[in-house]
């Protein structure tokens, strides 16, 4: 089992009759609550429970899921899962402090009540900036967290 970015892999050898690998394949990703569903239902909540610490939004990331690719040969089955949204590894490893420069500017919607100064100098609600250091995020291992749980459940 591995995590890279935001793909997740599980690889399971095998052998035995044709059956056998039909009921193994069926477990794990042929049903309603089978163990990969069940693992990126793990990862969704650690992430949920991230984004409420921290105060971002993660459904952006839970709905970019793109789903479930099987690879199945004579002697195991490897499923491959993953998130394609751009945000994803981010939230995933995290990011140090840094700095994030316009091309040419940013532009960032903001609430005037909540920021008021910004809003004394962007009237509107739309401040237009060339540049903003930001706090870096931190680490919420969603992807690795599913496959944590999905470990333990098949050894």
């Amino acid at each position: 089992m591995s995590a890279s970015d935001t793909t997740a892999s599980a690889s399971f050898s095998m052998g035995g009759p044709k059956p056998l690998i039909d009921d193994a394949e069926h477990r794990l990703v042929g049903q309603q609550g089978s163990l990969i569903f069940a693992a990126v239902r793990v990862s969704h909540g650690t992430l949920r429970s991230y984004a409420s610490r921290t105060d971002y939004d993660a459904e952006p990331i839970i709905d970019s899921f793109a789903g479930v690719d099987v690879d199945r040969t004579d002697t195991g089955i490897t499923v491959t899962w993953e998130w394609d949204h751009p945000a994803a590894v981010y939230f995933n490893a995290g990011t140090s402090d840094h700095t994030i420069e316009g091309d040419p500017v940013l532009a960032f919607v903001f609430d005037e009540s909540e920021y008021p100064g910004l809003a004394e100098m962007f009237p509107g609600g739309t401040a237009f900036l060339p540049e903003v250091d930001v706090s870096g995020l931190p680490e919420s291992r969603f992807v690795q967290a599913g496959l944590e749980w999905l470990r333990q459940e098949v050894t």
